[in-house]
């Protein structure tokens, strides 16, 4: 309705082989409003995507199957998933593992370990971020049609 605050979808997928940590995270998220969607591995995360539209991906960069690298590149190339930002996650602190992220179709890299606040803030840039992008180019889709 108009003058209503249009509220952002706050859906992630996040990617992670360890178990443990795969369920502290999405507990740790659901518990701060978002709707974590979780996969242990790149094929998993693959399945997943063919039900469910995260509005973002915490994607570890070092999994068992498909790693993080291939996975972000897959995405990226595809039709539908390509608009979803992914937030790679590393153990790898350096500014070539950044690089590398990047450079696979990462939208943001993030070291661990890392502090849940510092990853809420990156996870919520990067949908918010999407959003605008997505808003801009209706606008200026509506500009050139008119």
């Amino acid at each position: 309705m108009f003058g209503e605050e249009t509220v952002m979808p706050r859906k992630v997928l996040v990617v992670e082989d360890i178990c443990e940590l795969l369920e502290l995270l999405g507990k740790v998220l659901a518990s701060r409003g978002w709707d974590a969607i979780l996969a242990d591995s790149g094929q998993k995360a693959l399945n997943k995507l063919e039900y469910e539209s995260p509005s973002v991906i915490l994607l570890d960069m070092r999994l068992p199957d498909i790693n993080g690298f291939e996975l972000a590149a897959i995405l990226k190339k595809h039709p539908v998933y390509k608009n979803i930002p992914i937030l790679a996650a590393s153990g790898y602190s350096d500014c070539l593992a950044r690089d590398r992220c990047l450079a696979a179709g990462c939208d943001d890299f993030i070291s661990k370990p890392f502090a849940l606040s510092a990853l809420e803030t990156r996870l919520t840039y990067l949908v918010s971020a999407r959003r605008q992008n997505k808003t801009m180019s209706a606008d200026l889709t509506a500009e050139r049609d008119s």
